[in-house]
């Protein structure tokens, strides 16, 4: 009758699985807590680049505004002089920082650079004619809407974005003037718009010659763009765009004190496990206890009930017998008296020891109470039978216990036999047919006098 649930796999199972779940929530919690510590991150990276995508987007427009006002004073005065240009170009670049030089191609060939020294060997280049010129020039043309190319490398030194404007004469639809070009300074531009202050957050773009998310890697490292942290913006230009990462510096934002949570976590699930298999223990041996004799460590009577229910039913549904032994010690007052309960209890533990080790496999020991013990033997064949093994036991008893100081005690035993299925067929029937044929034979051995006293000892 041995539970599952008392078995030391049973609890070092549930108590690992106790552990386990623990661990394995207490690393959720972790999820859950770095999860809302990256989204919070991530929402001031977001806010700071943002910031810079507006500071840019206004600083580029800003810019490319000033060669719509060149487009249009030509479109009105496309005779206009190369002085009348160079007092147009020096006033418009007044108000910015980040253009270095504007020019006009008419019939695509340049006519026209702002300033002119330095520039001279610009003038009269042909657009159609130069590979890395033409296609941007044809897009414009196309598109009537100005077209962004680069960064490209400067003839004077440095990096540069060239804007193209077409310019037509009239309304719409009228005849092609020619273009109208400027050059914008790239680290101007970057230092004005933040990209270059530094700081825990880098930045990179990507989508050269305004081809957005197809186009070319031209400022930062590549791996910001694929970074856990990343936020990606659009950049809008007045015909493309180029794509905005930004993310943490390298190193900079690490999860505060990940693995002294986790170690923490750990530590609270191996404790908890241990206290769970600490109580599963507990109520193992409360359980025990509850039906367990704790002087002989023998079945009490508890267990003796719900373990015949089940031997009787089973007995019945075989068809097979089983024999009771009311099994009770003669005089052992006398040897609590002479020796002490204490004594009186070593010799009941070894008594019990005894009549389990001379009961057969297919048996139980119990003890009743007192100075009484059971013993169910299963698949008996026959009363004799039972009746030869319950007077085994007597004389096993009248074999002298020590008990120090070099005396010895013989204890005497009477025992009563019942048999299921004849005698009875429930527990109570049973043990009260044993425990009356005890008295049957006690009665005709003459027994019922005074027991064995300490005189009997040795």
């Amino acid at each position: 009758m041995k539970r599952l649930t008392d078995s030391w796999g049973f609890m070092l199972g549930v108590s690992l699985l106790f552990f386990l779940v623990l661990s394995a929530g207490g690393e959720y919690l972790i999820f859950l807590a770095k999860e809302r510590w990256v989204s919070a991150r991530k929402e001031e990276i977001l806010k700071e680049a943002g910031r810079v995508r507006t500071l840019l987007e206004s600083e580029i427009n800003t810019t490319l505004n000033l060669t719509l006002g060149l487009v249009i004073y030509v479109a009105s005065k496309p005779d206009l002089e190369n002085i009348e240009f160079q007092t147009v170009a020096r006033r418009l670049m007044e108000g910015t920082r980040h253009i270095r030089n504007m020019a006009l191609a008419r019939d695509n060939v340049i006519s026209h650079v702002y300033p002119l020294k330095g520039n001279e060997a610009a003038l009269g280049l042909r657009f159609m004619d130069n590979e890395a010129q033409r296609n941007a020039v044809l897009k414009a043309i196309e598109t009537r809407r100005t077209v962004v190319a680069g960064p490209v490398n400067l003839v004077q030194g440095g990096q540069g974005f060239i804007s193209r404007s077409p310019i037509f004469l009239g309304e719409k639809g009228g005849s092609y003037w020619g273009i109208a070009s400027m050059v914008t300074d790239v680290d101007s531009l970057y230092a004005a718009s933040g990209l270059m202050d530094g700081g825990m957050i880098r930045y990179a773009l990507r989508g050269k010659d305004g081809l957005g998310e197809e186009g070319e890697l031209f400022y930062g490292e590549s791996d910001t763009f694929s970074s856990q942290w990343s936020v990606v913006l659009p950049v809008t230009l007045p015909n493309g765009s180029w794509v905005l990462a930004a993310a943490p510096q390298k190193g900079v934002l690490d999860f505060p004190n990940h693995s002294l949570f986790r170690a923490g976590g750990f530590l609270v699930s191996f404790f908890m496990g241990c206290m769970l298999l600490g109580l599963l223990n507990s109520m193992k041996r409360i359980r025990y206890l509850a039906h367990h004799d704790p002087l002989t460590d023998l079945p009490n009577i508890r267990y003796l009930e719900g373990y015949m229910k089940q031997l009787i039913s089973s007995s019945l549904y075989r068809d097979l017998p089983f024999a009771i032994l009311y099994l009770d010690l003669e005089s052992f007052k006398p040897v609590n008296e002479s020796f002490g309960h204490k004594t009186g209890d070593e010799i009941l533990a070894r008594v019990a020891r005894r009549v389990k080790d001379m009961s057969p496999a297919l048996s139980l020991v119990c003890r009743m109470a007192g100075e009484v013990f059971i013993v169910v033997l299963e698949e008996i064949k026959s009363r004799q039978e039972a009746e030869m093994l319950g007077q085994k036991i007597c004389e096993a008893m009248e074999k002298p216990f020590a008990v120090g100081g070099g005396e010895f005690i013989s204890i005497q035993a009477s025992v009563g036999v019942s048999l299921f299925p004849s005698q009875g067929v429930t527990s109570e029937i049973l043990i009260r047919e044993a425990d009356q044929d005890l008295a049957q034979k006690r009665r005709a051995a003459n027994l019922n006098g005074p027991p064995t006293t300490p005189t009997g000892f040795r």
